[in-house]
């Protein structure tokens, strides 16, 4: 390596781990020390290099100049990579229900429950965690990250048992979804998704109100009982026996993807992780027959 460590391993840890898992106590879990020790270590870590380090929206957030710890981090994670050092493995939270039986060596697993985009992208491209799982269609391709296809599917539409729409098995037009309220996205964190569900005509809008007044359920019976949800074959478990299958499906493919920066996309350790997750998830596809897998690494474009 040319370039050198200014501060230890242990230090830069703790904070990124803190960071990372949102709680001292899951970063000391993970590290395998005590939370006075990551506090400590954070601490000196934050002094070393300026920082402060402030909570916003659950997550926690460097203030200051990160120009200098994110060079730092940089050294880390080349090292981690090189020296066979425990790597970092972050998902989303509706791909972690199906990783959770799969052992995976000399990787840390993350928090595995994020909603939106915005801070598991921002710890990749910072070199806080080295690999992050996310999903097509709105996976973030930035400058210096390269994404590996694992997985195409479609996705289905859901509704509760004794929805009006359960028992229908011939085409349904999305006019007649337009009285029934549509689970919600966090707004704007899924772009090319949420265009798809507005132009399927299925965002919250006045025309959509208006139709639910109208709808002979309304104020009859609980709004949760009408909700029209959405899945992937791999996400059907999830809605249990009380949600049932619709026969439309949104116009759009959507599939898991596995993110790293560029300089690790043909690492070994890459190529492994890559191949855990193809035979696990082969498992987990054997009865659905509409999930592609990609067992030769696709470059993911959007």
């Amino acid at each position: 390596m040319t370039e050198a460590i200014v501060i230890s391993l242990d230090c830069l840890a703790a904070l990124d781990h803190l960071i990372w898992l949102r709680t001292g106590q899951r970063a000391a879990d993970a590290l395998a020390c005590a939370q006075p020790t990551v506090s400590r270590n954070s601490r000196k870590c934050l002094e070393v290099f300026g920082l402060e380090l402030a909570r916003s929206r659950g997550e926690w957030r460097l203030i200051g100049d990160t120009e200098l710890i994110n060079l730092e981090r940089r050294v880390h994670q080349q090292w981690r990579w090189s020296r066979d050092f425990t790597l970092r493995l972050e998902a989303q939270h509706w791909s972690a229900p199906g990783l959770d039986g799969l052992a995976l060596d000399n990787w840390q697993r993350g928090n595995f429950n994020q909603l939106d985009y915005e801070q598991p992208l921002a710890l990749l491209q910072d070199g806080v965690i080295d690999a992050w799982i996310c999903s097509a269609p709105d996976a973030p391709l930035r400058d210096g990250l390269k994404g590996l296809r694992l997985t195409t599917m479609p996705m289905h539409l859901m509704v509760p048992v004794g929805h009006p729409l359960a028992e229908r098995r011939d085409a349904i037009t999305w006019d007649e979804l337009l009285p029934y309220p549509v689970l919600p996205l966090p707004g704007g964190s899924f772009p090319i998704f949420e265009r798809v569900l507005r132009d399927c005509g299925l965002l919250p809008s006045a025309a959509r109100e208006a139709a639910m007044k109208q709808a002979p359920w309304f104020g009859q019976i609980p709004v949760e009982a009408m909700l029209i949800g959405y899945s992937s074959p791999l996400t059907l478990h999830l809605y249990g026996d009380d949600w049932v299958r619709l026969p439309q499906q949104l116009p759009v493919e959507v599939g898991d993807v596995l993110m790293v920066r560029e300089p690790y996309t043909d690492h070994p350790r890459t190529q492994s992780l890559f191949n855990q997750l193809i035979d696990h998830i082969a498992q987990l596809a054997a009865h659905h027959p509409d999930v592609v897998l990609h067992r030769q690494p696709v470059a993911y474009v959007v």
